[in-house]
């Protein structure tokens, strides 16, 4: 495994630029020792006493009541960690032929492996939660991106779909904190009033990632190699896991003083899950939330870009731009949605108008070369601003939760909506590679094709077979907004910030 640059008669060739370009370009070994320094740097700043000041970073926190600006401080920084983990989530689909390749894997393989990160995360999130409403987030929101960093860095220096499926479980892991220890932060420093503003908000932040994992990332691997991309990626998460140890606080004393003697009943983690988890509702959210997240988990996750190449004929970088098309939807429709779903006193309302907008949008891309390149960005931003509808349902969960339960119930609509995609990613591999070996396509007889070559040998057609199932979960999220109770406040109603 090589990570130095050589040129194009395979030499190695030194670098002369200036620092600046080197971290552009070539920065790979400064960003490794810079991300060591400040994460020990970091950790070193922590354990001085600090003398004189009354406190301590640990319980500023403490000392603030709700409401107070530095809500969106402590917040943001959770946020951020949530838009590295969808970067690391989205990481593998503009490699998918580089991993078929060097690994010898057939479409179903490679999916299954990379598809570990949905696996573990999923019923992660039923632990999470539970996890989240007993110790806070402090804690858990610094493992996990230590965890996460360390799960890129075994990616990069992994030779076998073995080492790819531990990778990526390791990143799910860790993964798995990141937008429910955001929310939480939101549920502990702002009103009840706000939760569906701040869950889009969260979910715009994530897509940031998303961007960034596109256009850039296939600019990156072309100029460093997939290789050393992932392991700056890696160092980087292990370096904000310091950052996070700093900068969020403790779960302030006050939290628990806006519960009534009702609420603040112990429940086990288990009790917990089993309680929310019995609820009809939170399966018909769970299972609207996975739908409308479709065109992220899976189009824009894994799929999307080699689904585009192959059908529309786009090159890898106008498939990689449609792609941030479609995050970019997401990305203004996200606390657009919140806020007009809290205006509307409505949960319902757009999640319909999500589920007839995003299903239309998503039986159109069956042809994406259908509308020209232009009309393909256009759908795909519109598909986004559609489905973007998705975080209503989080705001919906923890309304028809006990107050204690929140986060779980955040959690446990999360594990719905990630199991839905763990399937579907490798429900497409598997039709997929069953099309391109059909005896139909093949004068009767099976195919013999490489499993490296399966791929690249997937037609037009074979994708849509497999990829047609979304458009078609569309029309059961919309049966399910039909009959899904209403679970917002009426619009002017008092709300209750407890």
């Amino acid at each position: 495994m090589e990570f130095s640059k050589r040129n194009h008669d395979g030499r190695a060739e030194a670098d002369t630029r200036p620092f600046y370009a080197c971290i552009y370009r070539h920065g790979i070994r400064q960003i490794k020792i810079w991300a060591c320094f400040v994460f020990w740097s970091i950790g070193a700043i922590s354990l001085i006493p600090q003398a004189g000041w009354g406190f301590t970073m640990f319980d500023f926190g403490s000392r603030l009541h709700r409401g107070h600006w530095s809500g969106w401080f402590f917040w943001g920084f959770a946020a951020i960690f949530f838009l590295y983990e969808f970067f690391v989530r989205v990481m593998p689909s503009v490699i998918m032929d580089d991993l078929s390749t060097e690994l010898h894997a057939t479409p179903v393989a490679l999916s299954s492996a990379l598809a570990v990160y949905l696996w573990v995360y999923a019923p992660m999130q039923l632990l999470v939660g539970g996890l989240f409403d007993r110790f806070g987030t402090r804690v858990l929101i610094v493992g996990a991106s230590a965890i996460c960093g360390a799960g890129c860095l075994v990616f990069a220096l992994g030779d076998s779909l073995a080492t790819v499926g531990l990778s990526r479980g390791m990143a799910g892991f860790g993964s798995a904190f990141a937008f429910v220890g955001a929310v939480y932060v939101a549920t502990v420093w702002f009103p009840p009033s706000r939760l569906a503003l701040i869950a889009g908000i969260t979910t715009a932040v994530g897509i940031l990632g998303e961007v960034i994992g596109q256009t850039p990332m296939v600019n990156a691997v072309k100029a460093f190699g997939w290789r050393n991309v992932v392991l700056t990626v890696g160092w980087a998460g292990i370096a904000y896991a310091g950052v996070l140890w700093v900068v969020i606080p403790k779960r302030p004393a006050w939290f628990h003083e806006r519960f009534t003697p009702e609420d603040e009943t112990q429940i086990s983690i288990l009790k917990g899950i089993f309680r929310v988890l019995v609820s009809w509702p939170i399966w018909g959210l769970g299972l609207i939330s996975a739908i409308l997240y479709l065109p992220l988990s899976v189009v824009a996750a894994m799929w999307g870009n080699t689904f585009m190449e192959k059908a529309g004929g786009y090159s890898a970088e106008e498939a990689s731009f449609a792609t941030i098309v479609l995050a970019v939807g997401w990305l203004l429709g996200s606390p657009v949605m919140g806020v007009l779903s809290d205006r509307w006193g409505s949960r319902r309302l757009p999640l319909m108008v999500g589920s007839v907008g995003g299903g239309a949008a998503m039986c159109v891309l069956l042809w994406p070369s259908l509308l020209g390149y232009g009309g393909l960005l256009t759908l795909m931003f519109i598909a986004g601003l559609f489905t973007s509808t998705q975080v209503v349902c989080f705001a919906a969960s923890m309304e028809v939760a006990p107050k204690p339960l929140r986060g779980t119930a955040t959690a446990c609509c999360n594990f719905i909506t990630m199991m839905v995609a763990a399937i579907l990613q490798i429900w497409i591999g598997w039709v997929l590679t069953a099309e391109v070996k059909a005896p139909a396509h093949h004068g009767g007889h099976p195919a013999v094709v490489k499993p490296s070559l399966l791929l690249d040998a997937a037609t037009a057609t074979d994708f849509r077979w497999a990829m047609g199932i979304i458009p078609a979960l569309f029309v059961v999220a919309l049966i399910v907004c039909v009959v899904l109770p209403e679970t917002a406040p009426p619009r002017k109603q008092p709300r209750n910030d407890a």
